[in-house]
């Protein structure tokens, strides 16, 4: 009779760690369905805030090329020797081992 006692005991005990398992998993999976969606939203926000940045980019650009080129047009050959500098400095850098 003892040993029928000792195996219903375990069983109970067996039992009741799978419970627990289970109510762990439901909130493990609670847990991650709302870090799913606090992730997307993240992403949401981030693509946006990366739109914006390349339109202000693109608009900056815009505006200096019409500079640069009045600079180029009105001064050919201070912009050569400023090009050849850069390049200069450039190739240096990248040549280097």
């Amino acid at each position: 009779m003892g040993l029928f006692r000792r195996k219903n005991r375990d069983m109970k005990r067996v039992e009741a760690q799978i419970e627990a398992l289970q109510s762990e998993l439901g909130s493990l999976q609670k847990d991650a369905r709302s870090l799913a969606g606090q992730i997307g939203k993240a992403a949401g926000s981030t693509f946006d805030v990366a739109e914006a940045v390349y339109d202000g980019v693109g608009k900056w650009t815009a505006g200096n090329v019409k500079s640069v080129r009045g600079t180029v047009s009105n001064q050919p050959l201070t912009a050569l020797l400023v090009s050849l500098g850069a390049g200069a400095v450039l190739g240096a850098l990248f040549l280097r081992r």
